[in-house]
């Protein structure tokens, strides 16, 4: 690249007096300050070969060290202080940037100085950051932010140096710049769609090979579910439904005590989804009309035979992934029953980072096993965003590790554009972070789910501390988001 950092050869510069001459009227303190100068604009002459060279060239041409302190003869277009700005030499188009963090003159050719302007603008709607230009050009990350605000860069300007601006044809740069984004809408077109050819080949390679002959086999052994005994609620209350989402169970995880402080394992898990669960029904003000549960979301603590995440990072498991998996799917069902006695029960998948792939493989056992069951619809979809409506009232739910949850309400008002528009309350439901919060943001209530899940090594070792617990909210018919209930972890 075009940036002399004291290692790289520029054989346009190689010389002395052509150099010495030019740059003599930039203003020196004295003969050794001048050939430091000298010696990082053409690093391949040593300092001391250019302090020869300058004495030299001061005795031939009668001149004294304040003709190199003197800066007054210089032209405006030479007007350059060399502590606060930049001097753009046109004869070799090279641009000399002093920069403190680099503690001296950063060279850079015109090339690389007009790639790197046309990187950081926004002229693709896709602006590089400080670190990616770093990476690309070879340039520590603290000299990009010093050389961007030196040349007064932002991201909203054109992708055109000034310099650019007042030599080259207008119509010039604007064909230039039509092109260049044309070029950059159809390499994301083409990313994008190859981006979806891989999520859907993976999806079918992970049915296909790590989850439908443990599906079968669950499937046969499993009787189809029978009624259960309602619960009896004393009070009268408006209708609501139940919204109950044990999301981050994570199911199959480790933890020893000596080493993160609990235990967590299948016994801690179970005892802990079910004991929460119950808490929180014994404390309704009534019976629901409806239960909505959404399940998924890392019910599963891995996804593959490997006993790794989704994308491949490996976990602490108290059992092997069959187990985990084949357990996993016989608790869902218990805990679907457990709920059945408050209401009927509508399960919406949210597929997690942990478990995207197995997650689907259990709501395709849910479906099958309450099949022709009155009292409890299974929504299978791959989607990971799920719009559930009840009253008036949207519900959104999804894991919350693909999109920042400030953007959910936006996706919502998209991709669910006509119950949006009929619905008066908007809620999203979103887990991943394993603590609870609620944010109002663009016409929406934005809760954050906490998990049961206890702490491993992994967690331990990051410092990445949160209360357990299950929370159950209440959304009324036409008032929307009313209340809600939390049962905290307390052992």
């Amino acid at each position: 690249m075009g940036m002399n950092m004291g290692e790289k050869d520029n054989p346009r510069l190689m010389g002395g007096d052509k150099l010495i001459e030019e740059y003599s009227t930039k203003g020196h303190a004295n003969v050794m300050e001048f050939a430091k100068f000298l010696n990082m604009i053409e690093p391949r002459r040593s300092i001391h070969a250019w302090r020869v060279a300058v004495n030299r060239w001061m005795k031939k041409n009668n001149k004294t060290v304040e003709d190199l302190q003197n800066i007054g003869e210089q032209t405006t277009d030479d007007t350059w202080a060399l502590m606060d700005g930049y001097y753009y030499d046109a004869t070799h188009d090279l641009y000399l940037t002093y920069l403190k963090s680099a503690e001296g003159v950063v060279s850079i050719d015109g090339d690389t100085h007009r790639a790197i302007k046309s990187a950081y603008s926004d002229s693709d709607d896709a602006p590089s950051t400080s670190a990616d230009i770093s990476r690309d050009f070879g340039m520590p990350q603290g000299w990009v932010r010093e050389y961007c605000r030196k040349h007064g860069w932002t991201h909203s300007m054109i992708p055109y140096t000034d310099e650019e601006v007042a030599t080259r044809p207008i119509e010039n740069m604007v064909e230039q710049a039509i092109a260049d984004r044309r070029r950059s809408v159809a390499m994301k077109i083409e990313n994008e769609k190859w981006k979806q050819v891989e999520k859907d080949a993976e999806k079918l390679r992970t049915l296909e090979y790590t989850l439908l002959s443990e599906f079968r086999e669950l499937v046969a052994k499993a009787p189809k579910a029978g009624k259960v005994k309602a619960h009896n609620f004393q009070n009268t209350v408006n209708d609501y439904a139940l919204v109950i989402s044990p999301t981050d169970l994570h199911w199959g995880k480790y933890g020893w005590v000596d080493e993160v402080g609990e235990t967590y394992d299948f016994d801690e898990a179970k005892s802990r989804l079910f004991d929460k669960t119950q808490n929180l029904i014994q404390r309704l003000p009534g019976a629901p009309e409806k239960v909505i549960m959404a399940t998924g979301s890392d019910w599963f603590h891995i996804d593959n035979r490997d006993g790794s995440t989704t994308k491949g990072t490996p976990q602490d498991m108290c059992g092997s992934p069959a187990e985990i998996y084949m357990t996993g799917c016989k608790l869902a069902r218990e805990h679907i029953d457990l709920l059945r006695a408050v209401g009927p029960v509508e399960v919406v998948f949210m597929a997690g980072n942990h478990d995207r792939h197995s997650t689907l493989g259990l709501m395709m056992y849910l479906s099958a096993v309450y099949e022709g069951i009155d009292d409890v619809e299974i929504v299978v979809s791959p989607h990971l965003r799920q719009y559930v409506t009840y009253g008036n009232t949207l519900l959104g739910f999804t894991h919350g590790d693909c999109v920042r949850n400030t953007n959910l309400p936006a996706l919502m008002s998209v991709e669910s554009r006509e119950d949006w528009g009929k619905c008066a309350h908007h809620v999203w439901f979103h887990g991943h972070k394993h603590h609870r919060k609620l944010l109002e943001h663009n016409g929406a209530f934005i809760i954050q789910l906490p998990s049961l899940a206890g702490e491993d090594r992994y967690h331990s070792r990051m410092g990445f501390m949160s209360g357990a617990g299950l929370c159950a909210h209440f959304i009324d018919k036409k008032q929307g988001l009313i209340g809600s209930l939390y049962a905290p972890v307390t052992e």
